[in-house]
């Protein structure tokens, strides 16, 4: 659909990051993609690129080139968008948010769910954990208001796959009236869901455990993006 806005536009400019989460085509098949493709396209330049599986931006990216870096950041302070600066942007990020201006401390913070065991794409434990955790922050009064003075909003990232999400926004349904669910602006999705979406407090499920052996190593570019 985006097509159309590069159809009307003499000239484009295309926003984005090649770092960030892309489109993943689940549920489409690809081969009913690739016919459409040589059936209706023939003779287009870099046809191939038409199939679903790549954003606007690295359409544009491929075709055209001409890619400026912004490089100064103003959503997270320096000790949250370290880690992407470090694994995807080669230290150029400029994190430009003032750390002692927000009352939230510390930044990050690690936290083990004890006894957890993974069931399919579902740790159970951890999602309890999870759950109970981000319950118990919406009571304390640290967490009443945002530095705008705005309800603070909450939101839950599952690294593998959704069903993780929504066995925790499961359990907060159940904990949490609805009232307090929309007054803190709850969100339990993939990394996807929250592109352009933040939250004031993010709670990070890794669904991975080592109870039956050594983690398998997580180095496709698609685990990259949702880091």
């Amino acid at each position: 659909m985006a097509l159309v806005a590069l159809y009307l536009g003499k000239t484009v400019l295309v926003v984005g990051d090649h770092e960030q989460v892309s489109p993943s085509a689940v549920g489409q098949d690809l081969g009913i993609i690739q016919n459409l493709i040589f059936q209706y396209l023939p003779g287009i330049p870099n046809s191939d690129l038409y199939d679903g599986q790549i954003s606007i931006y690295d359409l544009a990216r491929q075709s055209f080139g001409g890619t400026t870096c912004l490089v100064e950041h103003f959503r997270c302070v320096p000790e949250i968008i370290q880690f992407s600066n470090m694994i995807s942007y080669d230290m150029r990020i400029k994190p430009l948010r003032d750390a002692s201006r927000v009352h939230l401390r510390p930044h990050t913070i690690a936290y083990r769910a004890h006894g957890s065991s993974r069931d399919g794409k579902i740790n159970r434990q951890e999602a309890l954990t999870v759950a109970s955790l981000l319950v118990a922050a919406t009571e304390q009064p640290e967490y009443k208001k945002n530095d705008a003075g705005q309800p603070t909003s909450f939101g839950v990232v599952s690294l593998v796959g959704d069903e993780q999400a929504l066995e925790i926004d499961s359990l907060l349904r159940s904990h949490l009236s609805p009232d307090r669910y929309e007054h803190h602006r709850l969100l339990c999705g993939n990394a996807a869901q929250f592109q352009g979406d933040e939250r004031d407090v993010i709670f990070v499920s890794l669904v991975d455990t080592a109870q039956r052996g050594p983690l398998s190593l997580r180095d496709q570019e698609l685990f990259k993006q949702r880091f």
